[in-house]
């Protein structure tokens, strides 16, 4: 019995049903995007099939709902998130909430800008995880039921020789009665409908109250013994038919015969052992005759297993997956002492050691293996990359458009810095850079684009200047706006703002290289907004809090330079963008210029505007 406790053991650290993940390719738009036009919806695209899950949401940031109707699934595994037309200028939020073909609730978060937005966004709805102690608990119960009641039923026709006495019956009815409860609680608790986990869990639950059935009859009529054993059957494929075997990653044939293999060694032990130490039916010494072949069977499916799950020998201590693998293993090797001091006493002590093993299988089919999790990593649109890295403080800055790269100039001590800043607010290190120098003077190609910055021959702070030109601009009680800002070659934008005073804006698009945009416009009062298409009529809607005039840059700005009478360069770490100030003979900012991730604007400024009211109402 010590032997087949240890076999039976051995076969559990390894025995698990792994359940995939669909994993998010791309996002349009992107995660911390800024936007010139407003999209009529957010996609998600997987690189799998997958259902709608149940917490699709879409916000502005400051918590007004922008969600226009339910999400859709459209061709190419994409899921639609549609949006409010007309949406204004802001920070917007979107969750998304799918439901994979195996079964498994899966959320991330898109934010954006839109307008006038120089920042990248921040998120401001949140996600919650899906592995629960009542999902493990429902996964458990199915694992443990199916093992039982498989194993159990090999038992009555390999041991016993086809027959299915009472107590075995009863064994059996126990095991099927607790997949059927689990089976049940995962089609009720996962929102899976219409996926192929919910197929095949409906397909488990009915040949699990089948085999209850019989199991419960079989003594009075002894021909249920044969549904007993085909409801077993049936119950023996539907965790490999349901989970991660057939994702389409997955080798064809070895996948799911891994899988079936794994699952059937592990059954034979857990369901023998069960067998000798509850039903007391059967002898060790004839059940022994099956413990290597299981032993091998469950090694090489595990082996199998193993190399789809774990791309590399770090993720057992850096995912969830690896660590709860250990927790697996430092079970086990519990177990496995106390199989080997205890020998033929304490039998249920070590069967109830085994249902914690069966209870760390149900955490790890729940959990990302540690290859989807790698995958995940790179490729989910909910994870902002980091930004690319601010210049040195004290150092001179200057930045010029490159494309669609922000080029990002520092000079420290002699020595000239480059920094290139894609769309997404990552540094880019993949696109060539000539610089060359005579004196202060530095002459850069950037992906064959010429650039020339020149440092000052003697460097004087600008911080006194920035600083009451901010105090200034901030003190303003109206001002005029034309601006012109643009995300990349072939995006442009022009439009003429006016501000007043505590909470007043309007603005109209002048021009746009966007379809259908020039003409728009906008009014903002108070907690109201009225917005109007080219030619349409006016539609109100809440508006968060604003205060104007403000800045462009924050309070944090740093790195201020004088390059010239009333000019300054500085850099925001706040915002993260450069800037190029040009002053009036007051003091108040007269033109800006500003480079930051597919962000690139210049500002005329005028003090004054004409009164802003509430637009007619038609």
């Amino acid at each position: 019995m010590r032997r087949l406790l240890i076999v039976a053991a051995l076969s559990l650290v390894v025995a698990h049903q792994a359940y995939a993940h669909a994993i998010p390719l791309h996002a349009e738009p992107p995660n911390g995007a800024v936007l010139l036009t407003a999209p009529r919806d957010v996609t998600v695209t997987f690189d799998s099939t997958v259902r709608v899950g149940p917490r699709n949401a879409a916000i502005r940031n400051d918590g007004t709902n922008v969600l226009d109707g339910a999400a859709r699934i459209a061709p190419g595994n994409r899921l639609v998130i549609p949006l409010h037309a007309g949406l204004t200028d802001g920070d917007y939020t979107v969750r998304w909430s799918i439901v994979s073909d195996d079964g498994h609730e899966q959320e991330g978060v898109i934010a954006f800008g839109l307008g006038r937005t120089a920042a990248q966004p921040t998120p401001a709805l949140t996600t919650h995880g899906f592995v629960t102690w009542q999902r493990v608990l429902m996964r458990t119960l199915f694992l443990l039921g199916v093992l039982g009641a498989v194993g159990a039923a090999f038992f009555s026709l390999a041991v016993l020789g086809g027959d299915l006495p009472r107590r075995q019956a009863h064994l059996l009815f126990a095991c099927f009665l607790l997949a059927f409860a689990g089976a049940d609680a995962l089609i009720h608790v996962t929102s899976a409908s219409g996926t192929r986990f919910e197929r095949f869990m409906i397909v488990a639950a009915v040949a699990a109250g089948i085999g209850a059935a019989a199991s419960a009859l079989a003594p009075l009529e002894p021909r249920l013994r044969f549904l007993v054993w085909a409801a077993a059957a049936t119950l023996f494929v539907c965790p490999t038919l349901a989970g991660h075997a057939l994702d389409h990653d997955q080798p064809a044939v070895i996948a799911p015969a891994a899988d079936l293999l794994h699952l059937g060694g592990a059954a034979v032990w857990l369901g023998g052992v069960a067998s000798l130490a509850l039903a007391r039916t059967g002898s060790v010494r004839r059940f022994s005759t099956y413990a290597l072949p299981a032993v091998g069977v469950v090694a090489l499916g595990g082996a199998a297993r193993a190399l789809t799950e774990l791309s590399s020998l770090s993720q057992i201590w850096t995912t969830s997956y690896g660590r709860a693998l250990l927790v697996k293993t430092a079970v086990f090797a519990v177990l496995l002492t106390l199989v080997w001091l205890a020998r033929r006493r304490l039998l249920l002590v070590q069967l109830a050691l085994l249902a914690v093993l069966a209870v760390a299988v149900g955490t790890l089919t729940d959990l990302r293996p540690g290859r989807a999790g790698v995958t995940a990593v790179r490729t989910t649109p909910s994870n902002v990359p980091p930004p690319a890295p601010a210049p040195p403080p004290g150092a001179y800055v200057d930045a010029a458009q490159a494309g669609k790269l922000a080029v990002g100039f520092a000079w420290l001590d002699g020595k000239a810095m480059v920094t290139l800043v894609g769309p997404d607010g990552a540094a880019v290190k993949d696109v060539p850079v000539k610089m060359t120098s005579s004196g202060r003077a530095y002459r850069l190609t950037v992906a064959g684009m010429p650039l020339r910055f020149v440092v000052p021959a003697k460097l004087r702070s600008g911080a006194a200047l920035l600083h009451r030109a901010t105090r200034m601009y901030d003190a303003l009680r109206s001002v005029s706006i034309v601006e012109a800002l643009s995300s990349g070659p072939g995006n442009h934008q022009t439009s003429v703002f006016h501000e007043r005073a505590p909470d007043r804006i309007a603005y109209r698009i002048e021009s746009s290289t966007q379809a259908g945009v020039a003409g728009s416009e906008s009014v903002v009062i108070g907690s109201r907004r009225w917005d109007r298409k080219p030619g349409g009529t006016w539609k109100q809607s809440p508006q968060g809090e604003i205060r104007v005039p403000r800045t462009y840059w924050g309070s944090k700005a740093r790195n201020a330079y004088i390059v010239g009478p009333g000019e300054l360069t500085f850099y925001d770490p706040q915002v993260r963008a450069w800037y190029h100030l040009h002053l009036a003979t007051s003091g108040l900012p007269a033109e800006l210029t500003m480079v930051g991730a597919a962000h690139f604007m210049a500002h005329h400024y005028a003090v004054g505007s004409p009164s802003i009211s509430p637009p007619p109402a038609r």
